[in-house]
């Protein structure tokens, strides 16, 4: 038999290592390509989003761009006609008792707090240390919230006062049987009262409706009282001091304060659903065809104070040349001359809330200024107003009759009743304001004439020196283009002086000369980017237009020019945007508002209308319009501009 050497081992097999997930290389292909392309989405939406919220803002009204949560489509708030006034009260949806949701607006909120019998927890409360209790949190239990501590050793409590160093606290399920929530303001009428109970002392308040002496536990809270829409159509206006005294009466699901009116019986009570300033407003074209001026001394003694509806304006009687006299409304005082109206001519005078008459617009007439507003909506429909008069504050009143059924609710739980809609108008009120003599349609004529200059010049200095530096043979041409070049390394400021004493002296300064007469000088940048572009052209080219008759002025236009296409876009792209887009040198060099670039404009109108975020949308998204279309139909000539191709197959 064989005998096996002892040196020499059985070779043990290697374990089998797990094979990895491979993957075809068609399907590699396919993933690597699936990662680029969500990778390419992800960076373009990230890139594009805050255009899009722009475009999407500018269509906004005001109130709704920074807004919390964000409102992101355009949308109108509903709102109801308050009586027969020109007020519109915004609408909520809220869910009702029964869980159906209903359209209501507010009437008022009401602040409420939890306050506690604490003689009927005397068995239940005892003092422990600060450092036992976690830290309060607002719990809703039942019908009502309590700032509720767990103790170190289990359970939950409630912290009704503090005994020198210590809490004193009862459980969390005997407050709740003899806590209550009641209006805040209700709970601080009540008359001040020291409270012991055992060993502890409390500080209460005794209320005599409930004929009990409660302690206020907290934490606060806010509801908002709403009623139905269809209250909206019971609202009028009042004079605030015609409001007598109020008492709190329930109605439906709460409590609110109802005043009585002077001029109404007794037994009448009334909810005032608000409290703001109005301003008289009258058609305009009323104002126009049948106002006139007169001098404010021919004006005589002390008016009369009448009545327009709600507003009331002072009235004169004049004597005219014939001897009748005829009543006159005043309108509006400038100066030593005044503006009046017929009084039968003053039957559109009505009231208008204040915040419908923001950024009014002046005309003179007669010398004497008036206020309007052309964009004025009332009624749902647009119409033109002049504002007259002093502004008054009025209250909005509603009968205790049309809030029968009114009840609150969690302020939080208010959803606004919207539908989508574009506000073009935001474009047309924006480009339409007078700053100064001057509206938006000045600022973009400035920059279109500044533009085309510069273009002209651009292409007119450019590109001859170009076509030299490229093509034509001169001793010392290399060495003027680099001084050509050097100019590039000059920094803008050290330059900023002298060129604006240069200009200073010209006497071009307020002016738009210092904005493009320099492109007619020519540009080291764009002179160097053309030349690389002419000397990438076969010279074969040029050559046969030699041979065919052609002299150095025909064979660029002819020859080079043609293609040099995307480099000449290229330069008209920069050059268009630079020039758009400068502000710091029409803000140097142009002080008058009538010669405002668009940029400087757009900075002036954010300075006028500062808070107005729905115009100045609209306006940005105008002044970067012009580049986006730019850059959208001429990107194929921008791309091969920059990659300098030259030749075309």
């Amino acid at each position: 038999m064989t005998e096996i050497s002892p040196s020499v081992q059985p070779v043990k097999a290697a374990p089998a290592r797990p094979r990895g997930l491979r993957l075809s290389k068609s399907a590699g292909r396919r993933v690597r390509l699936t990662i680029t392309y969500v990778l390419l989405v992800l960076g373009a939406i990230t890139m594009a989003f805050p255009l899009v919220w722009m475009l999407l803002a500018s269509f906004k009204p005001e109130w709704q761009i920074l807004t919390n949560p964000p409102i992101w489509i355009p949308s109108e708030w509903i709102h109801a006609q308050a009586g027969d006034t020109t007020k519109e009260i915004p609408l909520w949806y809220v869910d009702d008792a029964e869980g159906e949701r209903v359209r209501v607006f507010d009437i008022g909120t009401r602040r409420y707090t939890t306050v506690v019998d604490v003689d009927a927890l005397a068995g239940a409360m005892v003092a422990v240390p600060p450092d036992d209790l976690s830290d309060a949190r607002a719990e809703e239990i039942g019908d009502v919230v309590l700032n509720v501590r767990r103790h170190k050793d289990g359970g939950e409590v409630v912290a009704l006062a503090r005994d020198g160093q210590n809490l004193v606290v009862a459980p969390v399920d005997a407050v709740v049987e003899v806590a209550q929530r009641l209006p805040l303001d209700y709970v601080n009428s009540g008359g001040r009262a020291a409270l012991t109970v055992g060993d502890f002392r409390f500080q209460a308040r005794e209320l005599e409706a409930e004929g009990l002496t409660v302690v206020p536990l907290g934490p606060e809270s806010q509801l908002t009282v709403v009623v139905p829409e269809d209250a909206a159509a019971d609202v009028f206006l009042v004079d605030p001091e015609a409001l007598g005294d109020f008492e709190y009466f329930p109605i439906g699901e709460t409590d609110l304060p109802l005043y009585a009116l002077d001029g109404y019986p007794e037994d009448q009570r009334f909810i005032q659903v608000g409290l703001e300033t109005w301003q008289p407003v009258l058609d305009l074209d009323e104002a126009l065809e049948y106002g006139f001026t007169v001098p404010t001394g021919d004006l005589p003694g002390t008016p009369e104070m009448r009545r327009f509806e709600q507003a009331t304006l002072p009235v004169y009687t004049l004597t005219g040349e014939d001897g009748t006299a005829q009543e006159f409304v005043l309108l509006t005082q400038t100066g030593p001359n005044s503006m009046v109206l017929p009084v039968e001519h003053a039957d559109t005078i009505r009231l208008s809330p204040l915040e419908k008459l923001a950024f009014p617009f002046v005309k003179t007439v007669n010398g004497v200024s008036l206020r309007f507003l052309d964009d004025y909506f009332e009624h749902g429909e647009k119409q033109s107003v002049g504002i007259v008069g002093s502004r008054v504050d009025m209250a909005m009143m509603a009968p205790q009759s049309a809030i029968d059924d009114a009840f609150d609710v969690d302020s939080g739980s208010l959803d606004r009743v919207l539908k989508i809609r574009f506000r073009y108008e935001n474009y047309t009120e924006a480009l339409s304001r007078d700053m100064g003599g001057a509206t938006f349609a000045t600022f973009y004529k400035n920059s279109v004439i500044v533009v085309a200059l510069n273009l002209l010049g651009i292409y007119l200095s450019v590109t001859p020196v170009a076509y030299g530096f490229a093509r034509l043979h001169a001793p010392g041409k290399n060495t003027l283009f680099l001084v050509l070049l050097a100019t590039m390394m000059l920094p803008f400021p050290v330059l900023l002086i002298p060129t604006y004493e240069i200009f200073r002296t010209l006497g071009m300064i307020n002016t738009l000369w210092p904005l493009f007469i320099r492109s007619f000088f020519g540009s080291a940048f764009f002179t160097f980017l053309l030349r690389q572009f002419f000397m990438n052209i076969p010279r074969e080219l040029e050559e046969a237009a030699r041979i065919d008759g052609a002299n150095t002025l025909q064979v660029l236009w002819n020859v080079m020019l043609p293609l040099s296409k995307p480099a000449l876009m290229t330069i008209g792209i920069f050059t268009f945007w630079w020039n758009w887009n400068s502000f710091f040198e029409p803000f140097v060099y142009v002080n008058s508002i009538k010669n405002f670039t668009v940029t400087l404009g757009l900075a002036f109108f954010k300075g006028q209308y500062v808070y107005s975020f729905h115009w100045l949308m609209a306006a940005g998204m105008t002044t970067i319009l012009p580049i986006i279309i730019l850059f959208f139909f001429a990107q194929r000539y921008f791309i091969e501009g920059i990659q300098l191709t030259g030749l075309k197959g």
